[in-house]
């Protein structure tokens, strides 16, 4: 690899999003270099199993999606170079990307950049979180579908979104048993974004299939609910849910407890916004999200001229969101790159922008019905441990608060939280509401975590085998 030249348009991120960002931009003549920290493309929502897996069904093998396959080749395009098993460590020099592949580390210097890192897991941090059991949704979808391992025998989902009916969907058909699905929206006054759906008829039709299967299977649904405790010795052996109030705090009197081996937590995702704010984007803040997101204009265009965003590092909306986004983004960076004159781009990214208009129409309505309400932030007690990696407990944030600190990196400064291996991925938006509602700040004048390299983990074996430069050509 020490004689690799790269493109002048890189794209970080091999899901649905970067893999449109990247076909279209060779579409329209511009050399793309892929870069993805995965063995193998997809991305979460079409990620494939390992390629160490011998799966003779394909669509199987596809997570489950036969139009899988059509997407991944659109890499083979002769103008895209990929990358995979490849991090993005961290941004030096405004454009100067560090990148670690196997037992190497490169230095990448980039034109246009096309951000598609997707999202994680949302922690929710209660009593008994952090036991042995309690998973990730989007982990346990992962596991399933593309590892083929069961999480447990006998499974609670918790959480707040459409992602646990097809998450119960999968544990079902795959033999196991859900005890119940308890969902933190209070879906009856959805009702008021109902329109949002027109026009999406599929999407309606999923879901019933989804709910379908839960009635067959006699699986009890408490809409309003959530977890508000876990408990257990070597693992978690028994769940609690309780009835959520307006503001979506726990009515006392209303639990219920269930014996189970395994919690999946489902209470939405995280923007993936390290690398974008390592480059010097922009956030704001998202209320439905209740976190922050990287700003970005029609085009995808983050505040730092020529890097874009596409894919759900800008917000949760699906794949076909997702590819929406990659093919404007891929197209604004052509056109910045000279591939494509005024004309020819104004004709090109016109309908692209009209479709993803309409996608973003049920986005939008279903973030508004899933928005994460404000009560599911204070579930904790004070031996609760907010962030995992330096065992913080919300007792020693409010220390921290009581000694004078008055912002997320003055708690940091006081706690060590955020300086672990996560680099405060999951503990930010943890410790976020508490340090608001502990100093009657709003949270969303509350700036995240400073990013600092490295962005992904890497051995200091690599770092000090020193760096490859690559130039643009």
């Amino acid at each position: 690899m020490n004689d690799l030249t790269l493109a002048p348009l890189t794209v970080v991120g091999a899901g649905p999003a970067g893999i449109m960002a990247a076909y279209t931009a060779a579409e329209a003549g511009v050399d793309v270099t892929v870069i993805d920290e995965n063995p193998l493309p997809g991305g979460q929502y079409l990620r494939q199993s390992p390629p160490e897996f011998t799966i003779p069904d394909v669509v199987a093998a596809h997570s489950g999606h036969p139009e899988a396959a059509a997407l991944y080749r659109k890499l083979e395009h002769p103008r895209i170079r990929t990358m995979h098993n490849t991090s993005v460590w961290g941004v030096f020099d405004g454009r100067m990307l560090a990148l670690a592949e196997r037992d190497r580390v490169y230095l990448h210097k980039a034109n246009r950049v096309v951000i598609a890192t997707g999202a994680y897991d949302r922690p929710l941090a209660f009593p008994g979180w952090t036991l042995p059991g309690i998973l990730g949704a989007g982990a346990v979808m992962r596991m399933v579908k593309t590892q083929w391992v069961l999480p447990g025998k006998r499974v609670l989902l918790a959480g707040l979104g459409p992602l646990q009916l097809p998450l119960a969907d999968l544990l079902l058909e795959s033999g196991v048993e859900v005890v119940c699905v308890a969902e933190a929206a209070n879906l009856f006054l959805g009702w008021r974004h109902l329109s949002g759906f027109w026009g999406h008829g599929d999407r309606i039709w999923e879901a019933y299939t989804y709910i379908k299967t839960l009635v067959q299977h006699r699986v009890p649904v408490f809409h309003n609910h959530a977890i508000v405790s876990a408990s257990g010795k070597e693992q978690v052996e028994t769940a609690t849910i309780a009835r959520l109030d307006g503001s979506g705090q726990p009515i006392a009197g209303t639990e219920r407890q269930f014996e189970v081996d395994t919690v999946c937590l489902g209470y939405g995702f995280l923007p993936s916004i390290q690398l974008a704010m390592a480059f010097g984007c922009e956030p704001r803040f998202d209320e439905n999200l209740s976190w922050f997101v990287p700003r970005h204009n029609d085009h995808m265009e983050t505040t730092e001229p020529g890097i874009f965003v596409a894919g759900d590092v800008t917000d949760f909306g699906g794949a076909k969101v997702a590819l929406a986004e990659g093919r404007v983004a891929g197209l604004a960076a052509a056109h910045q790159l000279g591939a494509l004159d005024d004309a020819t781009f104004n004709r090109l990214v016109a309908p692209a922008l009209a479709e993803l208009r309409h996608m973003n129409r049920v986005a939008l309505a279903l973030q508004r019905i899933y928005r994460f309400r404000r009560g599911l932030a204070f579930l904790a007690s004070d031996d609760t441990i907010l962030c995992r990696c330096e065992d913080v407990t919300l007792a020693k944030v409010k220390q921290a608060l009581a000694d004078g600190a008055i912002d997320l990196h003055q708690v940091k400064l006081g706690t060590r939280a955020g300086m672990g291996y996560c680099q405060g991925r999951c503990c930010s938006a943890l410790i976020a509401p508490i340090v608001a509602k502990e100093t009657k700040q709003s949270i969303s004048t509350l700036h995240p975590f400073t990013v600092r390299p490295p962005i992904q983990p890497i051995p200091l074996q690599m770092l000090a085998t020193g760096a490859v430069s690559m130039a643009v050509e």
